[in-house]
């Protein structure tokens, strides 16, 4: 199995023995990581101040209501090309979960310490992938931007006895 990240903070391409696209039973602890763990009793409150913002946000939720709480988060501490890719990034990462991962579980965003984080949890243990593709053919594209407009991105998959899924963690810098 292959870690989480690499050293340029980017995930490589999963690649199990048996040549499926499914989560390993075990996965590597993700230590070091410079996104903060999230307190589950946090759900669906703004934590105040400038230093620290955070919200968190269950199912059911459309890409356009997450981009519309990570604007709020972002509001003067970002510029408009920040700003812009971390909508696009939360676009990519809620209608991929919709589209490829059983549906969205749980959004959640975060700035601190000059970084936006965001986590989009859903039902499907299948990882995302970045495969060659036709440019004349519309789409496939979006984990690729996603890694490539992040800081840092790593998955974790859910807690054994909560059904299957996954949570994707990026961070992108707040420049």
């Amino acid at each position: 199995m292959s870690e989480l990240t690499d050293g340029g903070s980017r995930l490589p391409e999963f690649s199990p023995a048996d040549g499926g696209s499914r989560l390993p039973e075990v996965f590597p602890v993700d230590e070091g990581s410079r996104l903060p763990e999230f307190d589950p009793e946090a759900v669906g409150v703004r934590s105040p101040g400038p230093e620290k913002r955070s919200v968190r946000i269950a199912a059911p939720l459309k890409a356009r209501d997450a981009r519309a709480e990570v604007s709020r988060l972002l509001a003067g501490v970002a510029g408009e090309r920040c700003v812009n890719d971390a909508l696009l990034v939360v676009s990519e990462l809620i209608s991929n979960a919709d589209r490829h991962g059983g549906g969205l579980r749980e959004f959640a965003a975060g700035v601190e310490d000059g970084h936006l984080w965001l986590e989009v949890a859903d039902h499907s243990e299948v990882l995302p992938e970045s495969a060659a593709h036709d440019p004349l053919v519309p789409g496939g594209f979006g984990w690729s931007l996603v890694r490539r407009l992040s800081a840092d991105a790593r998955i974790r998959p859910w807690p054994a006895g909560d059904g299957p899924g996954k949570t994707i963690v990026v961070s992108l810098r707040l420049e």
